[in-house]
């Protein structure tokens, strides 16, 4: 106030001088050069007041959100405009009254909306008394209904440098993060795949109608020089549950509905017989861990086959039916794709390289119905495949020690279960 009441004493003085007109021309010039002076340094003033109104702002919508579900409507805005006004200072502390919330209890969000007033320096001159900061924030709390597939590597490379012992560490760590984070019956669920150059189901699936009993082997003996091979076909009194890769290019999709013979999962002779079974999508924590305590290490890499079967566990349809449709309100579909190796060995081939176009395939029809793909190279493996099949480049891990199995897996289960800001 004393320097505008100054400058308007200097004006009239100037209106009445004698010396008028280069002193008057002065003063005009004089204006708007305080007044740009001024301007930079409130708006200096006003970039720090908006740094801080936005921290208090999100803060606030993290802090309530956590609590949201056990607090009224009242005092979740209660809450939110004592936190707000608790982190500002100055003029923000002085003229912040309370904020416009919205609270969603349905979709579980919540939204800010907030405004202060910073009084002005020297801009003042030039008309400006105050300046209007606003920010807005939305944070959402409590766990959406979740489905997440465990497509985890269990061939024989896995037995070297603690991988398989780390693993079940880490995935049993991971369950129980998950059912902590559960607040409704089974608000999230979890299938255990468990992959070598095939996959394991029980054999109580024998006579379903998506499978085809087609496949065989071939043993030769040698006696006194002479070979002797015999061909014997798969039946379903002698199959032990092992599925190869589908006929291609049904091998990197998943069909929700299986009629044409094309499409039909082929039942094989088990090329590891020790292989884990799959458990399908489950809230049942005991059987998870039981799950991932049966996994032993066996056999050759066929990363396809391991992704192909993780999206069938969270497919509504064939050949499980435990997942909910992908239009689903509030449905998150994930899946955490695990190997320590590069392709070996499919249905169809040894060839590295054409084993990766087919998982490259079948990740990208994971990611293309709506399922976020994690992947982890443990240690070794195709570090370029597993980058590209993640949904985003921060959804690809990789550990150096089998020991940082166990912190990657923490990390991922809080980002699918933590409360977050939707802004």
């Amino acid at each position: 106030m004393a320097i505008r009441d100054f400058l308007r004493r200097r004006w009239r003085e100037l209106q009445t001088s004698e010396r008028g007109n280069v002193m008057l021309m002065f003063a005009f010039a004089m204006v708007p050069v305080i007044g740009l002076t001024g301007a930079t340094i409130d708006y200096s003033r006003a970039t720090t007041a908006h740094q801080v109104l936005n921290a208090a702002v999100d803060s606030a919508a993290l802090m309530a959100a956590r609590d949201a579900a056990k607090l009224s409507d009242t005092e979740v805005r209660d809450r939110i405009n004592k936190w707000i006004k608790a982190n500002l200072h100055g003029d923000a502390a002085r003229t912040f009254t309370s904020a416009n919330i919205t609270i969603d209890r349905t979709a579980r969000t919540i939204a800010i909306d907030s405004q202060v007033s910073i009084d002005t320096s020297l801009t003042r001159v030039i008309g400006q008394d105050a300046m209007v900061i606003k920010s807005k924030s939305q944070s959402t709390w409590g766990t959406n209904t979740i489905e997440l597939a465990l497509a985890l590597d269990n061939t024989g490379s896995m037995d070297s440098s603690g991988k398989m012992t780390a693993l079940k560490t880490a995935a049993t760590n991971l369950i129980d993060i998950m059912k902590d984070a559960t607040t409704e019956t089974d608000q999230i669920k979890v299938s255990i795949v468990p992959f070598a150059t095939q996959v394991k189901i029980a054999t109580s699936f024998k006579n379903e109608a998506w499978l085809r009993f087609d496949q065989t082997k071939t043993t030769c003996t040698t006696n006194k020089g002479k070979q002797t091979c015999t061909t014997t076909a798969i039946t379903k009194s002698t199959w032990a549950g092992c599925v190869s890769d589908r006929d291609q290019p049904n091998d990197v999709k998943d069909n929700e509905s299986v009629l044409a013979y094309a499409t039909l999962y082929p039942a094989d002779f088990c090329a590891q017989s020790t292989l884990a079974p799959i458990l399908p999508l489950t809230a049942d924590w005991a059987a998870l861990k039981t799950a991932i305590n049966g996994m032993t290490p066996v056999g050759n890499t066929n990363v396809t086959i391991g992704a192909t079967w993780g999206m069938a566990t969270l497919t509504p349809g064939v050949p499980f039916t435990q997942a909910r449709p992908f239009a689903t309100p509030r449905l998150n579909k994930y899946m955490i794709l695990l190997t320590d190796g590069e392709n070996t060995q499919n249905r169809f081939t040894s060839d590295g390289a054409a084993i990766d176009a087919r998982t490259k395939l079948a990740c990208q029809t994971a990611k293309d119905a709506g399922i976020r793909v994690y992947t982890v190279r443990v240690i070794d493996g195709d570090r370029t495949l597993l980058q590209n099949c993640a949904s985003e480049v921060g959804m690809y891990y990789e550990v150096s020690s089998a020991a940082q199995l166990t912190p990657v897996f923490q990390q991922i289960a809080r980002e699918i279960s933590q409360v977050r800001l939707t802004h």
